[in-house]
C-alpha cells in the first residue's frame, strides 16, 4: 500500500513539473513576441524648476 501511495505521489509530482514547464514556455513565447514590437508607450519628460 505504501508503494502505491509513493508511486501516485511521484506521478502527481511529475504532472506538476510538466504543467509548470509548459506555463514557463508559454510565458517565454509571449516575451519574445513582445520584443519584436517597439516601445509603444509615450515618453514623458518632467521639467521643473529646481528649488534653492
Amino acid at each position: 500500500m505504501k508503494i502505491i501511495t509513493l508511486l501516485c505521489a511521484i506521478v502527481l509530482m511529475f504532472a506538476g513539473i510538466i504543467k509548470k514547464t509548459a506555463d514557463d514556455v508559454d510565458q517565454i513565447a509571449v516575451r519574445t513576441e513582445m520584443k519584436q514590437y517597439p516601445n509603444l508607450l509615450p515618453t514623458v519628460e518632467v521639467i521643473a524648476k529646481r528649488l534653492p
